[in-house]
């Protein structure tokens, strides 16, 4: 049929009956993957037969051949279409058992799976997107746009706006999983209720984490040339793997702000009007260590360093056992250059 991104399912997809016989949910986001999953899910609720869910571990599935086409192809007692959901599919070969279905799509089910971070052309990935009766839909990492604009839909859903400094700050602590991402919104949006904004007191009060703030330092220390610093904070920060992820996720969106600026200081604005600019905004410290980072960045600089963020990021997911090391590899190589275009 085709591959879909995981914002476009809710237009796609309003009925059971717009669904294709096999539907594979997957990226490197396994928040966002659970939250398409469930919407799809959510479409067969207003079922009659009390059996039209049938929810099955991927584990079950590997390693019972032939339990998923049985299930497939069982006729639902009220008329209707089934939804068979296979759930935890990360690093798990679904190939095989996915394979009947797809030479032979259910015209009285769908299947739908939660995958892991597949690879493109090949495997159950390749097997799906090419399929006319099938869907893979990806869920890929959060953008900063991405991320302000789920958290301006919380905060309307509960009534409420979103003060800018409160906005900055949440996306700079948010992590790479949707669902932890929503989650902590939600936390400083049910802070807020009675008031008619989030303000940055609410996300201190209720989302208030040390460590971010310490990751915005060290990544600013490595764009400064600072190694002595940039040491001591990783020496605090990367002891677990889950750090390391959100430390390369501030690295990331803090060189998107930077490339903004750069680029209008590149046409003579000065660089701390440049970072005035910059959206989502930087506040504090925040703010004059960017603008000094840009007396020493150029657009091509940082473009070469985003890049090598972005694979970093990539390798997290694939081997998140070297988020350490991929970390501090990047971030050395940052101060490095820093320091040698500070002489």
């Amino acid at each position: 049929m085709s591959a879909l991104k995981a914002s476009d399912v809710g237009k796609r997809f309003r009925a059971v009956k717009d669904l294709p016989p096999v539907v594979v949910v997957f990226g490197p986001d396994r928040g966002l993957v659970t939250e398409t999953s469930a919407a799809i899910a959510a479409l067969f609720d207003e079922a009659d037969d009390p059996f039209a869910v049938v929810k099955l571990d991927a584990a079950t599935v590997t390693a019972e051949a032939g339990r998923l086409v049985d299930e497939a192809r069982t006729v639902s007692m009220f008329g209707g279409r089934r939804l068979i959901f296979v759930r935890d599919g990360a690093g798990r070969n679904l190939s095989p058992a996915l394979a009947p279905l797809l030479a032979e799509p259910s015209r009285d089910a769908v299947v739908l799976v939660e995958a892991g971070d597949l690879k493109r052309g090949v495997g159950l990935r390749r097997d799906v997107e090419a399929h006319a009766a099938a869907v893979a839909i990806y869920c890929p990492a959060d953008t900063v746009r991405d991320l302000e604009r789920m958290i301006d839909e919380e905060a309307a859903s509960l009534g409420l706006t979103v003060e800018p400094e409160a906005r900055a700050s949440l996306i700079e602590r948010l992590g790479a999983d949707r669902a932890a991402s929503r989650g902590e919104v939600l936390k400083a949006c049910l802070h807020a209720l009675g008031n008619e904004a989030v303000t940055l007191a609410d996300v201190d009060a209720v989302v208030g984490d040390v460590s971010a703030n310490e990751m915005a330092e060290a990544v600013d220390a490595a764009f400064l040339g600072e190694r002595t610093r940039l040491d001591r904070l990783l020496g605090k920060l990367l002891r677990q793997d889950t750090q390391a992820v959100q430390l390369l996720m501030t690295l990331q969106w803090t060189l998107q702000s930077l490339e903004q600026a750069a680029g209008a200081v590149a046409t003579g604005v000065a660089p701390g009007s440049a970072i005035e600019g910059v959206r989502p905004p930087l506040w504090g410290s925040r703010k004059i260590a960017a603008a000094r980072a840009l007396e020493r960045w150029t657009p091509q600089t940082l473009r070469t360093a985003a890049e090598l963020a972005n694979e970093a990021i990539f390798r997290t997911r694939v081997m998140p056992n070297l988020a350490a090391v991929l970390a501090r590899d990047i971030l050395l190589r940052i101060v490095s250059q820093s320091a040698a275009r500070g002489r």
